[in-house]
């Protein structure tokens, strides 16, 4: 039996099917008020759970990906559920017998997901900033101005000392992915470890966060670059620190000597296993991560032969993660291309958030409205009628409405969206929050 219904557009008849999607959760955990999103090629549908966690899509053919996240607290702990699918092939076979391509659901027109289930992290990417920013002559974009920010989203202090700064491969998301199989599936999803490509940062020492305190990292130029570029960000800051190791990556255009008052015990330092003289983050679609190397230094870690995955590409020449070891990561996708394909698992990041280089814009983290405003001292303090987001321009904004940046100016303290999926978790800012105004 095919499941699929006729509609009438104009005068043509269009074939909808319908897709049942039915989420499952270990233990009792409540299945009620789930968003369900099913994509294809920009076109979204969304329907939400009954208690029974199912819903139902009525849709045209098409390859789609279907995506849920929830929260879900147990005593003091937030465990996050990300169900994720991809390559659900939708056509006249859908929901018979004998349908072989895409999904084993096709065969019954019903999708059933298992979740990946973490924790919210303590320490996360509160912004990425890798697109460049605009010259002031219009001849185009500068590119050496990226940066990342970490924040101690938690109540107590946290330490970095054994952090470490890491790249998804491929470096676009657009790219040939040489790590998918013949079966439409990651090669590392089976293993439950994550591709580090081409190498990482770490810091020298033990860093301590305190709660609601961030640490700003150059990841090139740390020099202030407003004295060229007007609309650029001036990392003469001594709080700041700065990716400068020139025994690893030595190009001196990504990689000037910092400023002066940035300490040197402020420089991460790198491991490098791949080609390449410098650190490669994509300016289109970047996805990176941050992960703790439990057991081991970012050192012995590098240079453990097991843990080195190569690829077709060896270009992409990778250190494999166990995804127990990661803390947090964002992933980016190039804005209008229909090319796009995840690069982390579920587990650590379900979603993306769509990214356009050459403007000034970054990847910024969203505020957790509710936690937010249940701060007692944040009475009176919250900026509200957040106006930095992208939606003139087909981007995204920050759905809580309030201005993050304005509010700490203000004396609030932010707590941000940690569901681990950064359709929910970020969005895509107009202007960098540390380029010059």
């Amino acid at each position: 039996m095919v499941f699929f219904l006729s509609c009438k557009k104009g005068e043509d008849e269009v074939k909808v099917y319908k897709v049942e999607v039915q989420l499952q959760a270990p233990g009792n955990n409540d299945l009620n008020g789930i968003a369900v999103k099913l994509s294809s090629s920009g076109t979204s549908f969304e329907e939400t759970t009954g208690s029974d966690g199912k819903v139902v899509f009525n849709v045209p053919t098409g390859i789609y990906e279907v995506t849920a996240t929830a929260t879900r607290t147990e005593g003091i702990v937030s465990k996050i559920f990300n169900w994720a699918e991809n390559n659900i092939i939708v056509n006249d076979q859908w929901g018979t017998p004998g349908y072989s391509g895409g999904h084993p659901g096709g065969k019954t027109g019903i999708v059933t997901l298992t979740p990946s289930v973490s924790e919210a992290s303590q320490i996360i990417i509160k912004e990425l900033f890798a697109g460049g920013t605009p010259r002031d002559d219009g001849s185009g974009a500068f590119a050496f101005d990226k940066y990342i920010i970490l924040y101690n989203n938690s109540d107590a202090p946290a330490n970095l000392g054994n952090l470490c700064l890491a790249m998804i491969a491929p470096f676009n998301a657009q790219a040939n992915n040489p790590f998918y199989g013949t079966d439409g599936k990651l090669l590392y999803e089976a293993e439950n470890w994550i591709p580090a490509t081409q190498g990482y940062w770490y810091f020298q020492q033990n860093v301590t966060v305190q709660p609601g305190d961030q640490i700003v990292i150059a990841l090139n130029n740390a020099v202030n670059n407003t004295l060229t570029y007007s609309k650029s960000v001036n990392f003469d800051n001594p709080a700041y620190y700065a990716t400068y190791d020139l025994e690893q990556y030595p190009n001196a255009s990504y990689y000037p000597p910092p400023a002066a008052s940035i300490l040197t015990s402020h420089y991460l330092k790198a491991q490098r296993y791949a080609t390449g003289n410098a650190w490669s983050l994509s300016v289109s679609s970047p996805g990176v991560f941050i992960f703790d190397p439990k057991g081991t230094t970012p050192a012995a870690f590098a240079a453990d032969a097991s843990a080195t995955y190569v690829p077709s590409l060896a270009t992409y020449t990778s250190k494999k993660v166990p995804v127990s070891w990661v803390i947090d990561g964002v992933e980016g996708y190039l804005m209008n291309n229909d090319n796009n394909q995840k690069r982390f698992l579920p587990s650590v990041d379900a979603g993306y958030v769509y990214h356009l280089n050459n403007q000034g814009y970054s990847i910024y983290r969203n505020v957790d409205k509710e936690a937010t405003e249940a701060i007692e001292g944040n009475a009176g303090k919250l900026v509200y009628n957040y106006a930095g987001g992208t939606t003139d321009i087909g981007g995204t904004t920050d759905p809580s409405g309030i201005d993050a940046e304005a509010s700490v100016k203000n004396g609030a303290r932010i707590i941000y969206k940690d569901t681990n999926n950064s359709t929910n978790d970020f969005h895509l800012r107009k202007k960098a929050s540390l380029a010059n105004n």
